[in-house]
């Protein structure tokens, strides 16, 4: 792998350093993200907007548990949980939803306004976590996060809500993680103005992957729901096409300031991504110049 050119100019250097990654530029958009904060303690389930600025965008009845809440039955205590046991993914508290049910195409969703709506062509990390509920019957797959401008609900029924999310877990590969949690990510570039986001299933039933989960209890599935992020995604180092066609290894502002393309995240000089440069024409006068 090409190393980085090892001399550059001062004021070139300048300019790379200010376009060092600093991790105050990672400002999470998400208010609430942990469901740490509350209006008042939940003390029964489908009571998700507690948690404010999380509310339930459709009829489906989205839940709010916290160790705040009394460990008696219908338990919406941390960790002690109606629907099975389990520490939050950070803190005390975390919703809960269900992305697959017996009752047809019955669907939970969990939504929140945005801190600040996103910026046009800005890439953003979104990023949450969920965990199996010890009580479902099933594991599905294709759970998700969905940006939009303006909220999308409320909606009068419990159906898929009808949208594609932009960052989503892989199809036929069920969340099956009932003792620890699972992380669901990706990047988004932004078109502009999304400030509302919406974590659930928005796949129909006949879409929907299941698996066996860990109970018998007949007929749905549920998970618990935690750390949401949606945050400006860092610049991370990758390949970088030179004019000459050479690969080096640089953050794309860096690639960029050196007259090269950035090869995008993850990638490496190795094989070189870069192609061939044709080299320039000559004249067979210019040719026989060089071995004279």
């Amino acid at each position: 792998m090409a190393s980085r050119l090892p001399r550059l100019a001062p004021t070139l250097m300048l300019a790379l350093q200010s376009l060092a990654p600093r991790s105050a530029m990672a400002v999470n958009l998400v208010p609430n993200p942990g469901f740490e904060s509350y209006t008042s303690c939940p003390t029964s389930y489908g009571q998700s907007n507690l948690a404010a600025p999380w509310d339930t965008p459709n009829t489906g009845t989205s839940d709010y548990l916290n160790a705040c809440a009394p460990a008696t039955f219908p338990s919406v205590n941390v960790p002690y949980t109606q629907m099975g046991s389990q520490t939050a993914f950070d803190g005390v508290g975390y919703g809960g939803l269900i992305p697959y049910s017996s009752a047809p195409d019955y669907r939970e969703y969990l939504t929140t306004p945005l801190t600040a709506p996103m910026v046009a062509g800005t890439p953003y990390t979104i990023t949450f976590h969920v965990s199996l509920a010890d009580t479902s019957l099933f594991a599905v797959d294709r759970i998700g996060a969905y940006l939009s401008v303006g909220p999308v609900g409320p909606v009068p029924n419990y159906a898929p809500l009808p949208y594609t999310p932009q960052i989503e877990s892989p199809i036929n590969v069920p969340l099956s993680n009932s003792t620890g949690w699972t992380t669901i990510t990706g990047v988004y570039v932004a078109l502009g103005g999304e400030d509302h986001l919406t974590i659930g299933s928005f796949r129909d039933d006949a879409s929907t992957f299941l698996s066996n989960g860990p109970s018998d209890w007949p007929g749905y599935s549920y998970y618990f729901v935690d750390g949401v992020v949606a945050e400006v995604a860092l610049p991370t180092e990758q390949a970088c096409c030179l004019p000459d066609g050479t690969c080096s290894i640089h953050f794309p502002g860096e690639c960029t300031l050196l007259g090269g393309s950035p090869a995008g995240p993850g990638t490496a000089c190795t094989p070189n991504p870069c192609g061939v440069t044709r080299d320039r024409k000559r004249t067979w006068g210019g040719i026989k110049l060089i071995y004279r």
